[in-house]
């Protein structure tokens, strides 16, 4: 088959890859050169794990967390640092009961810790005696950069062929056998009524020393990377503010007050000092769940957002090439 895949984050990259892979001719549209720094796969570090707080997820990153390790082996480049994830908040949060149970029923290693030990594993980190942290030495962060140059070369090496333009789906339905959107946060101009919300969202690095694994606090969902030649990057979770993608975005002021924040009450930075502010793009559904349909019977979508993406790209990928070879789309994606 012919099969147009438009847009090259790390969705577009990873179903060219596969999709190429299975022996089909595939073009890969993008209408900003690539490894661009608009949408949501750029920028330097993503967090990957097994871990997450709800079952589902859980038991999907189970499925989906190897695919780093194939891609490393496949292109042959070191792109993950295992160096394990905390996850801390209040002993009674939903999400610290949930995620406990989750892990364990789907015999993920974990370990629940008290505050002194969580010190150990995130230099610096102070809770509070009735906070504790889940330890998981699956996880850690992957080279979101390398990555994306990984699948690029990789995607290439299996034939595919790449054209910078914007691409009207419709119109390339009229050369291709099947079209595939992965346009990030411009999906909701080519997919009525999908309802997906693209937000800016902030991160920043800071000089301060933090070593040890990534980590996310359940209290703020502040989230964190240990520190490397730039510094520890640290990022807001909570949806910033809605954004055009077509624009240049700006930091958001909130998201750095909670960076800061964040900087003086867990690692007792008292005047942190903020370098290489940037932004990115989440592009959220109201439940959290991805979006994968079919417009027309040629035009299949992707919406895989609201912060989980990337580290499940090579994942969306390969189903993205089960479906064009007429594979079910997971129910809960509908």
């Amino acid at each position: 088959m012919k099969v147009a895949v438009v847009g090259a984050g790390i969705v577009g990259l990873s179903a060219a890859r596969f999709i190429a892979g299975r022996g089909h001719a595939v073009t890969v549209f993008e209408q900003f050169p690539l490894f661009h720094d608009r949408g949501s796969s750029h920028g330097r570090t993503r967090i990957v794990r097994k871990a997450y707080p709800s079952r589902f997820w859980t038991g999907l990153m189970t499925e989906a967390y190897s695919m780093w390790a194939e891609l490393e082996a496949e292109c042959g480049s070191p792109l993950v640092t295992e160096c394990g994830l905390l996850y801390f908040g209040h002993q009674d949060s939903p999400r610290i009961q949930e995620g406990v149970d989750s892990l364990a029923s789907l015999g993920v290693p974990h370990e629940v810790l008290p505050p002194p030990h969580c010190a150990e594993k995130l230099s610096g980190l102070q809770l509070a005696p009735d906070e504790v942290g889940i330890f998981t030495p699956e996880a850690g962060y992957v080279r979101a950069d390398l990555a994306l140059q990984a699948t690029h070369s990789l995607a290439l090496a299996k034939g595919a062929t790449f054209v910078h333009d914007v691409a009207d789906p419709y119109e390339l339905a009229k050369e291709f056998d099947i079209v595939v959107l992965a346009t990030g946060a411009w999906v909701n101009r080519l997919v009525p009524d999908l309802a997906a919300v693209p937000t800016r969202q902030t991160f920043a690095y800071v000089r301060t020393p933090i070593i040890g694994a990534v980590w996310i606090d359940d209290t703020t969902l502040a989230y964190g990377f240990p520190s490397d030649e730039l510094g520890a990057k640290i990022g807001a979770h909570e949806h910033g503010p809605i954004t055009n993608p077509d624009e240049l975005g700006i930091p958001h002021a909130p998201h750095l007050g909670q960076i800061r924040e964040t900087l003086r009450s867990r690692f007792g930075v008292d005047d942190p000092v903020l370098q290489e502010v940037t932004t990115c793009i989440y592009t959220s559904t109201s439940d959290e769940m991805f979006r994968m349909g079919w417009i027309t019977d040629q035009i299949a979508f992707v919406s895989s957002c609201s912060g989980h993406g990337f580290k499940l790209g090579p994942w969306v990928g390969r189903k993205l090439a089960d479906i064009v070879e007429g594979g079910a789309i997971p129910e809960e994606f509908q």
